[in-house]
């Protein structure tokens, strides 16, 4: 089954981590309101970015991906 980015879990990974969105845009050299945007499901990260974000939040790639049919369930 295919995977794709989820804003949901990144922002679930994000609070559970203590992290703030402007934390997170400075450790990844990209606006908040990016952040935000990924977070809303409006923007999919590219791929490097979902890693350095990932990275920044002690999580593996996986954490901010969900399956495909995750959200018509």
């Amino acid at each position: 089954m295919a995977r794709h980015f989820s804003g949901q879990l990144l922002r679930e990974t994000r609070r559970a981590a203590g992290v703030s969105i402007e934390q997170l845009a400075i450790s990844i050299g990209r606006s908040a309101y990016s952040i935000q945007e990924y977070q809303r499901g409006r923007v999919t990260p590219p791929i490097d970015v979902i890693a350095a974000m990932a990275d920044v939040l002690g999580r593996p790639i996986e954490a901010l991906l969900e399956d495909e049919g995750a959200r018509a369930a």
